[in-house]
């Protein structure tokens, strides 16, 4: 390995060392009440060298939304490596449910995603490389939707009078809301009216799916789809 190899792992790893110590520090104390000083005693390191790498605390907090949505992605791209094995309809609900599951055993992550989506600040934006990354993963994340669907379409499972990509954006934006609604009821916000309701997030997630998907399905696959999310309820999944 050469010199200039060395070095570009080493930066790698101090990198990725001031990453986790901020995701300690942050994830325990919230980006407001999080400072630079303790981030960098975290990483035991000097605040000085903790600026050569990340300009402010926004900057890094970008890093760790990164990590996230990179994280997210991966998650997306495994329930596409068993190939011809689900259908594109079951691939849509395999999804969603992928970013349910995701939400739940990783709320600091979504917390950077919703943070992420709050800025405002376009130029700020647009001289980050890590909120350039995240884009690139929410495209991402988009296109998987999209070709579950055309895989859907193909076989038969979805409705191909839809357009995909607008169809994609829609069950997306659907499911982040829902996804959101859960996230802050499991983590200490109150929604009143579900409970005087006496309606479970997990239900409401459920059956959001399977209006979804009875929604977007051929005739042929509209049962099957309803039998699947009679299955996933019974389960508990």
């Amino acid at each position: 390995m050469g010199k200039e190899d060395r070095k570009a792992r080493e930066k790698e790893r101090r990198r990725n060392q001031i990453i986790d110590a901020a995701e300690r520090i942050i994830f325990s104390k919230g980006l407001e009440q999080a400072t630079m000083d303790e981030i960098a005693a975290e990483a035991e390191l000097s605040k000085g060298t903790l600026y050569l790498y990340f300009k402010n605390k926004t900057e890094l907090y970008l890093a760790i939304t990164q990590r996230g949505s990179d994280l997210l992605n991966s998650q997306f791209a495994k329930v596409f490596a068993g190939g011809h094995e689900h259908t594109g309809l079951e691939l849509i609900r395999l999804l969603g449910e992928t970013y349910l599951n995701f939400v739940r055993e990783n709320p600091n992550y979504f917390n950077a995603f919703m943070y992420y989506e709050s800025l405002s600040n376009v130029e700020e934006l647009k001289s980050s490389k890590h909120a350039e990354r995240c884009e690139e993963n929410r495209r991402e994340a988009l296109n998987f939707m999209i070709r579950a669907l055309q895989i859907g379409m193909q076989d038969g499972t979805v409705n191909d009078s839809y357009e995909p990509k607008e169809l994609a954006v829609v069950i997306l934006s659907s499911t982040r809301g829902i996804t959101a609604m859960s996230h802050m009821h499991g983590t200490g916000y109150h929604f009143e009216m579900l409970d005087e309701m006496e309606i479970s997030v997990d239900m409401l997630f459920e059956n959001f799916l399977k209006l979804v998907g009875a929604g977007i399905a051929s005739d042929d696959a509209r049962k099957r789809w309803m039998t699947d999310s009679h299955n996933f309820e019974t389960n508990g999944k």
